[in-house]
């Protein structure tokens, strides 16, 4: 009875809230439709300060690399207008990732789209509360501080862990070539759509039991829980991609649910016995499987588009690789973590007042760790601008984090890239890039938009 109770009234009041966040929506963009959008102003030729690259609109967000330069040469702890301070060296980062007790990864649904002066602390314990009831995702795995991160972190390493990627290596080799036969005499490909987006994600939702019918609809859901994090959403944008996510938080519990009444072995079982084991709670669980979701699908994706650009846009790295695949693969597929980080960042904020590299830090304040400036920090990466295939250091990257919160799925993005650009350059010549092949706009994630691609298919 207690359980009906619970999820009667978990249900009802997530379509509530929903449907209050859709009417904010609505009424937010009829609003702002009043009032004409300020045009994009041009990046200048010669930027002399981190404001001339206008770092929260979109020129900015199509190569930020000059700008993140900038930002570790002078300014290492740089407040963006909407308050957020980005953390731009790799040692800098290093020291905020662990140091756990002064820098929580807690409350990241709050985080991107708070006004200036706001405190975390305040909205996450709203948020949280929600979370207790089953309404929204609570904070797990990467977003959850110690000691709770390693009883959540061991569930889900149980379905992530090295053996269980190798084991899996044949089913991604088959699904790759299917999906490559599919367009392979064509000659051509709209990559992010037809293939960098549904491979991994075919994977995760198969590995967790969840129905393939579902792929179009989970893809739309992800990319909504992508943009409450790009930290430049307008509020009618937050609000309804806030909406869509109850949407997709209910999903992942008719699913857990399921895999509770109908004993199965899968990563959603996993999380099922967690509960029963006592390791988390029903709320985490669910939580869990919807951060695997959508960090599996996202930062795969990403990462897939960009190694395919940066090999055809580095063709003699291209002759190298094809000279000698399985040695000179993996080498490269470092180099693509490193210089295109799918997650630009993740965020942190203060539990108590402190410093960073001579910059005071009140409790409360907003956090952004620059994965993607601290893996080309010219302290710890000679000619870090480059592909270099000899790379002493190339897997020092920040691509997965760092410390507690290095991401558990990594081996299975880099067997999933490797198996992805191995299968092309077997099966390809003359790949080319035919079309403008824009990136997202976002401070979060750095994923092209579209990537089209010619190519002569090997007989």
């Amino acid at each position: 009875m207690r359980d009906v109770l619970f999820h009667g009234r978990r249900v009802v009041l997530s379509y509530s809230i929903q449907q209050l966040l859709r009417l904010s929506a609505r009424r937010r963009a009829a609003r702002d439709g009043e009032v004409a959008a300020p045009a994009e102003t041009a990046i200048p030729d010669n930027p002399r300060t981190p404001e001339d690259f206008r770092p929260l609109e979109n020129a900015c967000f199509q190569d930020p690399y000059a700008f993140y330069r900038m930002l570790r040469d002078e300014y290492p702890v740089y407040q963006l207008a909407n308050g957020i301070y980005c953390v731009s060296r790799f040692e800098d980062i290093v020291t905020v990732s662990r140091d756990t007790e002064t820098y929580s990864s807690t409350h990241q649904g709050v985080i991107a789209g708070l006004r200036k002066g706001s405190s975390v602390a305040r909205a996450g314990e709203k948020l949280a509360g929600l979370a207790r009831l089953g309404i929204v995702p609570g904070d797990v795995l990467a977003l959850s501080d110690q000691p709770k991160h390693t009883n959540e972190r061991k569930v889900a390493h149980r379905g992530l862990n090295s053996r269980v990627v190798k084991a899996m290596e044949d089913e991604v080799e088959v699904l790759c070539r299917e999906m490559m036969d599919e367009f392979i005499a064509a000659g051509e490909v709209e990559f992010m759509s037809e293939f960098a987006w549904r491979l991994p994600m075919r994977l995760i939702i198969r590995m967790l039991g969840f129905p393939e019918a579902d792929y179009e609809k989970i893809k739309d859901w992800c990319v909504h829980g992508i943009a409450t994090q790009s930290g430049i959403s307008s509020p009618a944008e937050l609000a309804y991609s806030r909406s869509e996510m109850m949407a997709f938080f209910r999903y992942c519990w008719r699913q857990f649910l399921r895999a509770k009444r109908e004993p199965r072995e899968d990563l959603s079982a996993i999380f099922v016995r967690g509960v029963a084991d006592g390791a988390m709670d029903e709320q985490t669980a669910v939580s869990g499987i919807l951060q695997l979701l959508l960090a599996g699908s996202d930062s795969s994706a990403t990462s897939m588009g960009n190694a395919l650009k940066l090999l055809i846009e580095n063709p003699q790295i291209q002759e190298e690789v094809r000279a000698d695949i399985d040695g000179k693969l993996p080498a490269f597929i470092e180099e693509v973590f490193r210089l295109e980080a799918a997650f630009q960042g993740h965020f942190r904020w203060t539990k108590c007042d402190t410093e960073l590299a001579g910059v005071k830090l009140p409790a409360d304040s907003r956090i952004f760790l620059m994965w993607a400036s601290g893996n080309r920090d010219e302290r710890v990466f000679d000619e870090p601008d480059k592909v270099r295939l000899d790379r002493p250091n190339g897997k020092k990257h920040l691509t997965f984090g760092h410390g507690i919160h290095a991401c558990i799925g990594r081996e299975l993005a880099r067997t999933e890239i490797r198996i992805v650009l191995r299968e092309f350059l077997l099966r390809t010549d003359n790949l080319r890039i035919a079309g403008p092949a824009p990136f997202m706009a976002s401070m979060f994630a750095h994923t092209l938009q579209c990537l089209p691609v010619r190519f002569d298919a090997r007989h």
